[in-house]
């Protein structure tokens, strides 16, 4: 007897319709998961991933906080190219995306890490080192200008789209994947008021991106021998 009941015959076929129509079916069904694997796949690039990342971020950060997308930062120590900088009421985050990659290894003090999916391994340099050192420059660039206290951390997101990326590269790495970074990005801008004068720091920022704010000679030397600021990541893993 049928679970559904006596009555049910929808997987009886009698007539070379029945036959044609659920064949068809499965034919359309076949169709609709090839569109989707592909569209998947042109979606898993850099810059598809960029810049779904960023339309996430903005809409986590609210319509106050300032966000840079595809930015290079004209700091003391040279430049530094980000695909995101974002200021809003918590503090600044240094943003670099990676586009695939479903495990990541690496430890924060690595050279390199390492991505790799089901077809393909490769190693790229530590992002963390990268990225603290553009925390320092606009830490001390703020400070010349009179600003001090402000937050200033990396933000690392992997964002493959076929599955949440394992990430294996221990605590305080200031990473996230795009499937939780909602969680994590709360975690760390838990915050009511604005923590400092968002609209005076914005500007200092746009300056470092266009060039326009004046960095002096002794800054750069000191910048150049100062030791990396302390980063607080607020998850334990990742």
């Amino acid at each position: 007897m049928s679970i559904f009941g006596d009555n049910f015959e929808m997987w009886k076929l009698h007539t070379v319709w029945d036959y044609l129509s659920f064949f068809a079916y499965i034919l359309i069904g076949i169709f609709l998961l090839t569109l989707l694997s592909r569209y998947m796949t042109r979606q898993r690039n850099q810059e598809a991933a960029v810049k779904r990342t960023m339309q996430r971020l903005k809409r986590l950060a609210g319509p106050k906080a300032k966000l840079f997308r595809d930015v290079t930062l004209k700091l003391p120590e040279g430049e530094q190219k980000l695909d995101g900088l974002l200021a809003d009421k918590s503090g600044i985050y240094l943003i670099r995306v990676y586009g695939w990659g479903t495990k990541i290894f690496g430890s924060l003090e690595s050279e390199n890490w390492r991505r790799e999916d089901n077809k393909r391994k490769e190693e790229f340099p530590n992002p963390l080192l990268e990225l603290k050192k553009g925390v320092a420059g606009i830490q001390a660039v703020l400070e010349a200008q009179g600003v001090k206290g402000v937050k200033i951390m990396p933000m690392i997101v992997f964002a493959d789209n076929f599955q949440t990326p394992e990430l294996y590269i221990g605590y305080g790495s200031c990473s996230t994947t795009f499937q939780e970074m909602k969680s994590w990005y709360k975690k760390q801008a838990g915050v009511k008021k604005e923590q400092y004068d968002m609209a005076r720091v914005s500007s200092i920022l746009e300056g470092l991106i266009h060039g326009t704010v004046s960095v002096p000679e002794k800054l750069i030397q000191e910048t150049d021998s100062a030791a990396e600021p302390a980063v607080h990541d607020k998850n334990e893993e990742g």
